[in-house]
């Protein structure tokens, strides 16, 4: 870590051990009256009492049922409604910020605004492992952050700038969050290299071969590590990538290429598919579904991006790429293919000045978008903005439901999400850990 990183660094401690949550919890808490989505897809649950002991929550049970611990703190809900804390599966950090110490009111709006853990999906490393570290010991108020070491082919990191600057100061495809693999590497050597920045998975990029995806993948789930993959890895397409045992697979646009004829070695071009004349239920495609539902392979949809990118900079995708994403996605979920949610950003939608930290989360606007677009009920995006994009990172033990032993994550809201997925943006706290957080910081 260079001198300056190591500065900023603890200058972000010293702020980090100024702040403390509001309203912190002390065990038991009960809250009552609560009407409960539990993230597992099944209907709400009303009139019951959650109880949570320390960082864990302790039992779920019917209002009355059980007599209340002496000296809990209780929490009346009534007319209220409680779901998992929020997963966003797709973000990326690095860079969002103008300088180090602007991350620690960006981590804490993203908590307070309902998401209680994130997977970065590729940056630097050097920077996301100390943020990880200070936010998944509750050292700062954040959701708990995952990240991966990426690998490539080495002319992705010729070609791409944001590899070169996530791995500044590093020999260029040798950092070992940014490494380039050929047919000769050491891939036992370089997934423990990339484990030990402290990632929890690889990420597949691009420029790689079916050959080399197979035997990474093999390796890193040998070492513990989860894979993920672009949803086309360029040349190996999406049904390599799942016989290869990735575990999610990222972007709905990108399932295009199967039922190209031939995919092109060049990644750069992987939003220009023909969108126009493949049709989302090609039989390539619904191939493709059942592999997936067979390995278990989840879906990264990640919508907005792209139809972000398709009204403010149409050349840069392919015509059509939309209606066609929707389709798609909304093929997968009817063929039982899970789907998570991710955004693809910082967290937050951005201008030219940065990220705007007093707008909501994207994660409220992806899970919009499944259900306008892609045939969800408002449960079933609840449901994987939680229990699917907690497995999604490997997760599925600590996170993601409303369950006894798990992390009591939780977003308390002020109407029903399941009359309408815009009301899981009407929060009145967030709990993380135990500790409660109130939306507007008060």
């Amino acid at each position: 870590m260079s001198a300056s990183i190591f500065m900023k660094c603890m200058a972000l401690l010293m702020l980090s051990a100024l702040a403390t949550p509001v309203l912190a919890t002390e065990p038991p808490l009960l809250l009552t009256h609560a009407t409960v989505i539990d993230g597992t897809g099944t209907p709400a649950q009303p009139n019951m009492t959650i109880a949570i002991d320390g960082e864990r929550i302790a039992a779920i049970y019917p209002d009355g049922s059980r007599p209340a611990a002496k000296a809990a703190r209780v929490e009346d809900l009534s007319g209220h409604y409680v779901i998992p804390g929020l997963i966003d599966a797709h973000v990326h950090l690095t860079g969002a910020e103008p300088d180090f110490v602007h991350y620690q009111p960006h981590l804490q709006a993203l908590l307070r605004g309902g998401v209680t853990a994130i997977r970065d999906m590729a940056g630097d490393d050097r920077l996301i492992g100390y943020l990880a570290g200070e936010a998944n010991s509750d050292a700062l108020p954040s959701p708990d952050i995952y990240y991966v070491a990426l690998m490539a082919g080495p002319t992705f990191f010729v070609e791409d700038v944001r590899a070169q600057e996530a791995s500044a100061g590093e020999p260029l495809g040798f950092a070992p969050w940014m490494q380039a693999i050929t047919p000769t590497t050491d891939i036992p050597l370089a997934v423990a290299e990339a484990k030990g920045t402290g990632a929890t998975a690889l990420k597949l990029y691009a420029n790689l071969p079916a050959s080399l995806v197979t035997k990474i993948t093999a390796e890193a789930h040998r070492q513990g590590l989860r894979v993920w993959t672009h949803a086309t890895i360029f040349p190996a397409t999406p049904s390599d990538a799942v016989e290869a045992g990735v575990d999610t697979i990222s972007h709905s646009p990108y399932l295009v290429w199967e039922a190209t004829p031939k995919v092109p070695d060049d990644y750069r071009v992987r939003a220009m598919g023909d969108f126009a004349h493949i049709r989302p239920d090609a039989p390539q495609i619904l191939a493709l579904f059942k592999a997936m539902k067979q390995h278990g392979t989840i879906l990264d949809a990640t919508l907005l991006p792209f139809e972000e990118e398709a009204q403010h900079d149409s050349k840069s995708v392919g015509a059509g790429i939309m209606p066609w994403s929707y389709a798609v996605t909304e093929l997968a979920h009817q063929q039982g293919v899970l789907i998570d949610v991710g955004t693809d950003s910082s967290g937050f939608p951005a201008d030219a000045h940065g990220p705007n930290l007093h707008a909501l989360p994207l994660v409220h606007t992806e899970m919009a978008l499944l259900v306008e677009h892609c045939g969800f009920t408002p449960i079933e995006a609840i449901h994987a903005a939680t229990q699917v994009s907690a497995a999604a990172m490997g997760q599925s033990t600590q996170r993601g439901t409303i369950s006894s032993g798990k992390r009591a994550d939780l977003v308390v809201l002020t109407a029903d999400p399941t009359h309408d997925i815009h009301n899981t943006e009407k929060i009145a706290y967030v709990i993380k850990n135990g500790r409660i957080y109130q939306k507007d910081g008060g």
